[in-house]
């Protein structure tokens, strides 16, 4: 007697599908896409009644009346009588306008009236006094004055007026510099585009052009440096050739005489000298004529009043009557004031 065979019962797998992961995968992601976009949807009023800017005033002015009444009286706060929201259409505008209707949603002024039928709610005079003022504001937003009407046809005028000026009658090319620079730059691309592809077959080359560039600016630099060199050394010849102006000799003597007062602490005698060196330096600039019989008090007045060269030499003759005809005492201090305003009339 044979034996009875047992087979055992094949388990239950998933699909032998190579791609059937990925295909588990992207169920997974257009779910969550469609879920995101529902969120995400423009949500639209329920029920809202597409009425005209008029009405949507009119429905503004019985909603203010409804909440002053539930102000007065607790009983007359009434939800229900706010009505459904609105879909107002804007006048005037075409079928290509961006926007030719709003919504108006009115769930802020339901709950308020909820919360307002209790009179001893706390707050519920503050919170139907934001109710009202919030409704002015939406009654004041819907009923635009009459300065603010646009009037198109005047626009349209004033437009035609500036349009219809000369400078709008014609229409003038660029110049002809500009039309060259243009021209020289279509010229400067088109040769760096010819080098960048003929770089892409030859690497070498973008090195060489990267010394090069180099190279010039060292040699202009050299260039540059040679000839202020130059020009520093000719200046030094033309002022060693220069002959030296009678004028030029006084105002030195001058001021050596006065270095060697200072040395020895004459101090009056050094502002002395110091200010005669400054007399002979502008009678050289012809600021004068020489005439020794001059006060001091001519010589600045031979000077434009106000100019720079006026004020210093007023400042150092004022100094220098003060010690040298006032029989004061000077000091070093006087001297080097002294030096200062000599130097700045030189300058």
């Amino acid at each position: 007697m044979e034996e009875p065979v047992f087979r055992r019962r094949p388990r239950r797998t998933r699909p032998n599908h190579p791609d059937f992961p990925d295909m588990q995968r992207s169920s997974y992601l257009i779910a969550a896409l469609a879920s995101v976009l529902l969120l995400l949807a423009p949500h639209q009023a329920q029920g809202a009644e597409k009425i005209s800017l008029d009405q949507y005033r009119t429905h503004l002015e019985n909603l203010h009346a409804l909440v002053e009444s539930c102000e007065r009286k607790a009983a007359l706060c009434n939800a229900g009588s706010v009505g459904s929201d609105d879909q107002v259409q804007l006048p005037g505008l075409g079928a290509g306008a961006n926007v030719n209707s709003f919504d108006a949603r009115y769930e802020w002024l339901r709950e308020t009236l909820l919360q307002a039928e209790n009179p001893n709610a706390k707050g519920r005079a503050d919170l139907l006094k934001s109710a009202e003022a919030r409704l002015d504001e939406a009654l004041r937003d819907a009923t635009p004055s009459a300065a603010e009407k646009p009037d198109i046809a005047a626009a349209r005028q004033k437009a035609d007026r500036i349009l219809g000026r000369e400078e709008f009658a014609t229409v003038h090319g660029d110049s002809l510099w500009a039309q060259l620079g243009a021209y020289i730059g279509t010229l400067v691309n088109s040769l760096f585009n010819h080098v960048a592809q003929f770089g892409k077959r030859s690497p070498w080359i973008g090195p060489v052009m990267e010394w090069g560039l180099i190279v010039l600016v060292l040699a202009g630099l050299l260039a540059w440096a040679m000839r202020v060199l130059k020009r520093q050394r000719l200046a030094v010849r033309l002022e060693a050739d220069r002959q030296i102006e009678p004028w030029e000799e006084a105002a030195r003597n001058w001021r050596v005489l006065a270095d060697e007062q200072a040395a020895r602490g004459d101090w009056r005698e050094a502002v002395h000298c110091m200010y005669w060196a400054s007399i002979a330096m502008l009678e050289g600039r012809r600021f004068w004529a020489p005439n020794r019989s001059r006060t001091p008090r001519e010589y600045v007045r031979l000077l434009q009043e106000g100019s720079e060269q006026w004020k210093l030499l007023r400042q150092q003759t004022y100094g220098f009557e003060h010690i040298w005809y006032g029989q004061h005492d000077a000091a070093s201090r006087d001297y080097e004031r002294a030096v200062e305003l000599h130097e700045g009339l030189k300058a």
